[in-house]
């Protein structure tokens, strides 16, 4: 109840004081723009509608939440009082960074001698309306910096305000990156398509755009990020999810689109080499589009994967560092993998076309070679680079080879590229089938061979990945199911029970289900206890007998340094939330599994395959998320 209650008076806040700003922001544009003390009736009475209705609604939601603040210590240390002040400060400097933005880019474009509507950003406003959104902006931004500080200060429980603090850096991050990018983007654009000219009139407008976006997002960049790397510091911060996402993303998003550049250049390149008509300023050109975009992207790529590396290789066990390396190459290994499999169905069409004489040497041909080798160049290094170290790993016979075998992601990319390649497959298949019936039913159709041909190429070049990734996938499951006998073979287990209350047969009879070569065995306390000769890796106790234990199983559980399961069982005055009896006996031996076969124990191991549909979702959404996040950020820069 009450975090719907504070999301209610937050989220009221936070826009009628968006209403509020804005309404007097286009007030002040007004009155100024028009020379008059006063604007025109329509533009005086909507502006004082919205301050006069946005006041006393900010004013009446943010003093409730100042005053829960004060009285309330949760109140005031809550997530979502952070997410509102950091918000805020986001949607007050933000605006700021745009105006200030928008009246360098304008400054520099008429100081260039070009028509201001030719600037970037900005370019219909003047420096008075600039001015008036960066004070008020700025106004609104130092009441509540003011009390974010005051708020931190009177702290007790900080991590709430320091997962929204740490979020909110980054998002300066990637917001001030995309402007030094695409900035440098445009600048190089320039150069490439002006190779002879300094400044010359047409196009002058992109490099001085670029270098007001260069200008701008350098120092906050530079500033925000240092922020980010200053904050490993503290403990909290080395290791946050947060930060290893954002080094994914930024790594990733530079791979791919160096190889998609790179890619463009090759084709260009070639079909220059095979004799297309293509004058030494026009290449340059050409070539110039995409190096623009792939040389700082270039620069990311390196610098963010050079510290996504190092935020890898910190922190964690080698277990989990390979776990993290394993997620990025693989990713990598199905870009290259996709690219790779474009090329050769386009170089072997190409072939097609030639043996069966449907086609003449000249643009169309040349545009089919050239973009099929390209695809070729570009994917295949990058396929070879990323899987070759990901099969090594998984060919190793020792600890290290069988947790790559057994990855959720080598699995995950292992059943998708099987997925991938039987619809496909069946889709040709299908096209294949049709292409035939459809040849014998009407004589006329010229091209039935080489539609046949490419028909049965496609389906020879699913067939041929399935078959490789499926034989994959046996032999993991082969090597994997081997090492685990081995494993639970030497991890023997014993159950303690009172002779008499049947605890241990539901036990003995999970375990065998889950992990069949475990040697597990009932003891019962009546027999004494075992002889120290015998290995025992772990042993299972009823509640009962491990809050009071008899003193001969005391003594020797105080000597035993194996693994110790307890199971609740029903008892007068004993609660153990959490834990539902049906659920104990699979519970314990899913835990006797994961101890056999050395993984992290988790207690709830019967969530397992919803944990797994849920990190598919997540990653759909993520991906959603991230689409997102690049319009917006787009359309931010781009005004």
């Amino acid at each position: 109840m009450k975090t719907i209650r504070r999301l209610y008076f937050y989220l009221v806040a936070i826009i009628s004081l968006e209403v509020v700003v804005w309404g007097l922001i286009n007030l002040l544009r007004t009155m100024f723009s028009s020379g008059l003390t006063f604007p025109g009736a329509d533009t005086l009475a909507q502006a004082l509608a919205l301050i006069f209705v946005g006041v006393p609604i900010f004013a009446v939601h943010w003093r409730w939440a100042q005053n829960a603040a004060h009285k309330d210590p949760d109140e005031h240390s809550a997530t979502l009082r952070a997410l509102f002040l950091y918000s805020v400060l986001l949607m007050t400097l933000i605006p700021v960074t745009q105006n200030f933005l928008a009246f360098l880019n304008r400054t520099l474009v008429v100081g260039a001698g070009i028509d201001s509507s030719r600037a970037f950003i900005g370019g219909g406003q003047s420096w008075i309306d600039n001015l008036i959104a960066i004070l008020l902006n700025l106004i609104a931004a130092a009441y509540f910096f003011n009390i974010l500080r005051g708020n931190w200060d009177a702290l007790k429980e900080q991590d709430n305000f320091r997962d929204i603090r740490r979020i909110y850096r980054y998002i300066w991050t990637l917001y001030s990156l995309l402007m030094l990018v695409f900035g440098t983007q445009q600048v190089l654009s320039f150069v490439f398509h002006q190779p002879t000219a300094i400044l010359g009139e047409i196009g002058r407008e992109t490099f001085i755009n670029g270098l007001a976006l260069i200008l701008v997002g350098a120092p906050v960049w530079y500033y925000t990020w240092g922020l980010c790397q200053n904050a490993l510091a503290v403990a909290r911060e080395k290791g946050s999810a947060l930060r290893l996402g954002v080094l994914y993303l930024l790594g990733l998003a530079g791979v791919i689109v160096v190889i998609s550049m790179g890619g463009i250049i090759i084709n260009v390149i070639l079909r220059r080499l095979l004799g297309e008509s293509i004058a030494w300023a026009e290449l340059i050109t050409q070539i110039g589009s995409p190096l623009s975009v792939g040389l700082p992207l270039a620069v990311v790529w390196a610098y963010y994967g050079h510290w996504l590396q190092i935020e890898i290789a910190s922190g964690d066990d080698e277990a989990r560092q390979a776990a993290k390396k394993r997620f990025y190459y693989y990713i990598l290994a199905f870009i290259g993998l996709v690219a790779t499999f474009t090329g050769l169905a386009l170089l072997i069409s190409f072939i097609i076309t030639i043996l069966t004489g449907n086609g003449l040497w000249g643009d169309q041909l040349r545009s089919s070679l050239s973009a099929s080798i390209a695809t070729l160049l570009a994917g295949l290094p990058l396929w070879l680079a990323a899987w070759s170290p990901m099969q090594a790993e998984a060919g190793n016979t020792g600890d290290a080879g069988d947790h790559a075998r057994r990855s959720l992601v080598r699995r995950f990319y292992l059943y998708l590229i099987i997925f991938a390649t039987v619809i496909g497959g069946m889709i040709s298949a299908i096209y294949l089938v049709y292409t035939v019936l459809f040849g014998l039913l009407d004589h006329r159709n010229e091209s039935f061979i080489s539609d046949v041909l490419n028909g049965v190429q496609l389906l020879g070049l699913f067939v041929a990945f399935l078959a490789y990734h499926w034989n994959l996938l046996r032999q993991d499951g082969g090597h994997a199911a081997d090492a685990l006998a081995t494993r639970q073979a030497n991890f023997a287990v014993l159950i303690f029970e009172s002779q008499g209350s049947e605890f241990g047969e539901p036990i003995l009879a999970a375990i065998k289900r889950s992990a069949a070569s475990t040697p597990a065995a009932i003891q019962t306390i009546e027999q004494g206890m075992p002889e120290a000769a015998i290995p025992v890796q772990a042993v299972i106790l009823p509640s009962s007998l491990a809050l009071n234990p008899p003193e001969a199983l005391r003594l020797w559980l105080k000597n035993f340094q194996g693994a110790k399961i307890i199971i609740p069982i029903p008892e007068q005055g004993w609660y153990w939330p959490g834990l539902e009896e049906r659920k104990a006996s699979g519970t314990a031996a899913n835990i006797v599994r994961q101890l056999a076969e050395g993984q992290e124990v988790r207690v709830s191991g019967s969530a397992s395959g919803w944990q797994i549909a849920a990190y598919v979702l997540a990653a759909l959404f993520g991906l959603q998320i991230l689409l997102m996040v690049l319009s917006l950020g787009i359309s931010l820069i781009a005004n």
